[in-house]
Protein backbone atom coordinates (compact mmCIF):
# COMPACT_ATOMS: atom_id res chain seq x y z
CA UNK A 1 0.00 0.00 0.00
CA UNK A 2 0.78 3.50 -0.83
CA UNK A 3 1.91 5.59 2.40
CA UNK A 4 3.28 8.46 1.08
CA UNK A 5 0.58 10.77 2.05
CA UNK A 6 1.37 9.68 5.50
CA UNK A 7 5.00 10.60 4.87
CA UNK A 8 4.07 14.39 4.23
CA UNK A 9 1.59 14.14 7.09
CA UNK A 10 4.59 13.18 9.38
CA UNK A 11 7.12 15.89 8.16
CA UNK A 12 4.59 18.28 8.79
CA UNK A 13 3.83 16.77 12.30
CA UNK A 14 7.28 16.80 13.49
CA UNK A 15 7.68 20.34 12.10
CA UNK A 16 5.34 21.78 13.90
CA UNK A 17 6.26 19.46 17.54
CA UNK A 18 9.71 21.04 16.80
CA UNK A 19 8.58 24.90 16.22
CA UNK A 20 5.94 24.11 19.35
CA UNK A 21 2.90 25.81 16.67
CA UNK A 22 -0.22 24.34 18.07
CA UNK A 23 -2.53 25.26 15.22
CA UNK A 24 -0.51 23.29 12.61
CA UNK A 25 -0.27 20.46 14.88
CA UNK A 26 -4.05 20.94 15.17
CA UNK A 27 -4.09 21.00 11.58
CA UNK A 28 -2.42 17.14 11.13
CA UNK A 29 -4.99 15.32 13.97
CA UNK A 30 -8.39 13.70 13.35
CA UNK A 31 -11.28 15.15 16.14
CA UNK A 32 -11.05 11.90 17.84
CA UNK A 33 -7.62 11.96 18.08
CA UNK A 34 -5.68 9.96 21.02
CA UNK A 35 -1.92 10.05 22.09
CA UNK A 36 -0.62 7.84 24.66
CA UNK A 37 2.90 8.10 25.64
CA UNK A 38 3.94 4.51 27.71
CA UNK A 39 5.47 5.73 30.72
CA UNK A 40 5.08 6.11 34.53
CA UNK A 41 2.67 8.30 35.77
CA UNK A 42 5.86 10.42 37.71
CA UNK A 43 6.52 11.85 33.80
CA UNK A 44 3.69 14.56 33.61
CA UNK A 45 3.32 14.36 30.36
CA UNK A 46 2.98 10.13 30.08
CA UNK A 47 -0.86 8.47 29.91
CA UNK A 48 -2.99 9.15 27.58
CA UNK A 49 -4.49 12.51 26.03
CA UNK A 50 -7.77 12.75 23.86
CA UNK A 51 -8.65 15.37 21.11
CA UNK A 52 -6.68 18.04 19.80
CA UNK A 53 -6.83 19.90 23.45
CA UNK A 54 -5.76 16.87 24.76
CA UNK A 55 -2.52 16.67 22.38
CA UNK A 56 -2.24 20.78 23.02
CA UNK A 57 -2.30 20.02 26.49
CA UNK A 58 0.42 17.40 26.34
CA UNK A 59 3.03 19.76 24.21
CA UNK A 60 2.40 22.18 26.48
CA UNK A 61 3.34 19.55 29.59
CA UNK A 62 6.16 18.24 27.65
CA UNK A 63 7.56 21.90 26.54
CA UNK A 64 7.04 23.18 30.34
CA UNK A 65 9.31 20.51 31.32
CA UNK A 66 12.01 19.54 28.59
CA UNK A 67 13.62 20.81 24.89
CA UNK A 68 13.40 19.33 21.79
CA UNK A 69 17.13 19.53 20.89
CA UNK A 70 17.23 17.22 18.23
CA UNK A 71 14.51 14.48 16.29
CA UNK A 72 16.10 12.54 13.39
CA UNK A 73 13.97 9.16 11.72
CA UNK A 74 16.20 6.22 11.48
CA UNK A 75 13.74 4.19 10.11
CA UNK A 76 9.83 4.40 8.81
CA UNK A 77 7.48 1.93 8.11
CA UNK A 78 4.27 2.93 6.16
CA UNK A 79 1.32 1.73 4.79
CA UNK A 80 -2.17 3.70 4.10
CA UNK A 81 -3.27 2.97 7.63
CA UNK A 82 -0.72 2.67 10.21
CA UNK A 83 3.19 3.94 10.18
CA UNK A 84 5.96 3.03 12.40
CA UNK A 85 8.80 5.63 13.13
CA UNK A 86 12.13 4.60 15.20
CA UNK A 87 13.97 7.42 15.87
CA UNK A 88 16.98 9.03 18.15
CA UNK A 89 16.43 12.27 20.09
CA UNK A 90 18.15 14.36 22.23
CA UNK A 91 16.13 16.43 24.55
CA UNK A 92 17.30 18.87 27.73
CA UNK A 93 15.46 18.66 30.82
CA UNK A 94 14.62 22.86 31.44
CA UNK A 95 15.21 22.48 34.97
CA UNK A 96 18.06 20.33 35.95
CA UNK A 97 19.87 21.36 32.59
CA UNK A 98 20.73 17.55 32.07
CA UNK A 99 20.39 16.02 28.37
CA UNK A 100 18.97 13.17 27.44
CA UNK A 101 19.59 10.45 24.42
CA UNK A 102 17.23 8.02 23.49
CA UNK A 103 15.91 6.09 20.64
CA UNK A 104 12.20 5.95 20.50
CA UNK A 105 9.14 4.01 18.14
CA UNK A 106 6.10 6.33 17.78
CA UNK A 107 3.38 4.59 16.05
CA UNK A 108 1.07 6.69 14.25
CA UNK A 109 -2.60 5.06 12.77
CA UNK A 110 -4.43 7.40 10.33
CA UNK A 111 -7.98 7.78 9.26
CA UNK A 112 -9.42 10.23 6.19
CA UNK A 113 -5.73 11.31 5.80
CA UNK A 114 -5.38 12.66 9.08
CA UNK A 115 -3.61 11.11 12.57
CA UNK A 116 -6.14 9.53 14.42
CA UNK A 117 -3.83 7.39 16.79
CA UNK A 118 0.29 8.24 17.95
CA UNK A 119 1.76 6.18 20.51
CA UNK A 120 5.12 7.13 22.29
CA UNK A 121 7.15 4.07 23.05
CA UNK A 122 9.84 5.62 24.71
CA UNK A 123 13.14 5.19 26.85
CA UNK A 124 11.12 6.74 29.71
CA UNK A 125 13.60 6.23 32.54
CA UNK A 126 15.94 8.41 31.56
CA UNK A 127 13.40 11.48 31.27
CA UNK A 128 12.13 10.23 34.92
CA UNK A 129 16.30 10.33 35.92
CA UNK A 130 16.65 14.03 34.13
CA UNK A 131 13.94 15.32 35.49
CA UNK A 132 15.04 14.34 39.28
CA UNK A 133 11.63 12.19 40.18
CA UNK A 134 13.71 9.11 40.89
Amino acid sequence: MDGMPNTRLLDTFYTAIKAADAAALAQCVSADFELHWQGPSALPWAGRWQGVDGLLRFFAALNQHIEVLKIERKHVLTDAAVTVVVLEGRWRARASGREIAAQAANVFAFVDGRIARYTVLNDSGAFVEALGLV
